[in-house]
């Protein structure tokens, strides 16, 4: 009997299995042809251990008479959604079944509405909530002298956003997006805050995951902390160079040591360069660089190297060490300074030039 129903349903051109769609309307100022975006099962990317365990999948819809549909796949529970609108993204986040609208009520300047679902709706009341300041903090950012102090009061507006969300939704099916915008001890504490409801959310193993970072990260703010107080003797190691050779960090006691963790894949890593090959030759020989690769192949260390012509000690960080947690490791580039008797003097995280003043002052020069 199911069966002759279902055929009768599907002969009438009426489906039994509920259609899932991200329906986009696009307004008539935007020139948009095609949609580009990219989704992933929420729960397959919060476990992966690596980006090509995420289930990342990048694909395109066409736009025509200014609509467009994006079918939400069935196979996982549910999913999340990067859209490229002409420039600007849009994250949709949608459970197998769902159906969510999105309207681009504007492309100069980019504004849109997301409805649907309770999840849609909630994440479309903190997106109003938000434009105001993310327009200021824009028009602020774009200024040919950017205003430092109106961009941090910007970031402290925008962060009680989203703890003022929380807490008039503790239960709302968009907390979760708030909370993911919160970062440190803010998120921690929040996070712990939520009633039990949360976990069934289908934000819930984006937000656990995140959750997992910021507690590693606090931690690592800790022991850095704690190693640059100037008593603590630098981690050994013992790492294979260029040609194979072991190189332990104690070879070089007695010297002014800057250890760069940095990889071929990291920009800011490669930007800080020309400043450190500066400081390589005009403290040399009290000063050694010993430039440790992470979280890449041997062969793509090597290829880094020689296009950049790094003329300092290379040595190889392969997975599976403790070397990164042993220096606070949360960020790249990272450089850690070691005095002369062996003990950390510094830790700067990111491209920061205030390392080199650092460094000056600390050796005297």
């Amino acid at each position: 009997m199911k069966k002759i129903i279902l055929t009768i349903l599907v002969s009438l051109g009426i489906s039994g299995i509920s259609q899932a769609d991200i329906n986009v309307t696009i307004a008539k100022d935007c020139p948009l042809q095609t949609i580009n975006y990219y989704y992933a099962p929420i729960k397959q990317y919060a476990a992966a251990k690596t980006r090509a365990e995420r289930g990342l999948v990048a694909d395109s819809v066409a736009v025509v008479n200014s609509k467009a549909v994006i079918a939400i796949p069935t196979e996982a529970d549910s999913y999340l959604f990067g859209l490229n609108l002409n420039g600007n993204n849009v994250d949709i986040y949608a459970a197998k079944g769902d159906n969510v609208n999105l309207d681009v009520t504007s492309c100069n300047p980019f504004t849109y509405s997301l409805s649907g679902t309770g999840l849609a709706e909630g994440m479309n009341e903190l997106h109003l909530l938000e434009a105001p300041v993310m327009a200021k903090a824009y028009a602020a950012n774009s200024a040919a002298t950017p205003d430092s102090q109106l961009l941090e009061e910007l970031a402290a507006q925008f962060i009680n956003i989203q703890k003022e969300f929380i807490a008039a939704n503790p239960d709302g099916p968009a907390v979760g997006i708030a909370l993911m915008n919160l970062d440190g001890e803010d998120f921690i504490n929040t996070y712990e805050s939520l009633p039990a409801s949360f976990n069934n959310s289908i934000l819930f193993p984006l937000a656990d995951l995140q959750y997992q970072r910021e507690k590693k990260s606090l931690e690592m703010e800790k022991k850095q902390q704690e190693l640059q107080a100037g008593a603590v003797p630098a981690p050994s190691f013992t790492l294979k160079d260029l040609q194979g050779k072991d190189v332990s960090l104690s070879d070089f006691k007695g010297k002014w040591v800057i250890l760069d963790f940095w990889g071929s894949w990291c920009p800011w890593c490669i930007k800080g360069f020309p400043e450190l090959k500066e400081a390589y030759k005009k403290y040399a020989p009290e000063l050694e660089i010993i430039g440790i690769d992470c979280r890449e192949s041997q062969e793509e260390w090597k290829a880094g190297v020689e296009k950049y012509q790094l003329p300092w000690v290379n040595v190889y960080n392969p997975e599976g060490t403790t070397l990164l947690s042993e220096y606070g490791v949360q960020g790249f580039p990272t450089k850690a300074i070691i005095n002369p008797e062996g003990k950390i003097a510094n830790i700067t995280v990111g491209h920061n030039p205030e390392f080199f003043t650092i460094l000056t002052n600390l050796m005297g020069k």
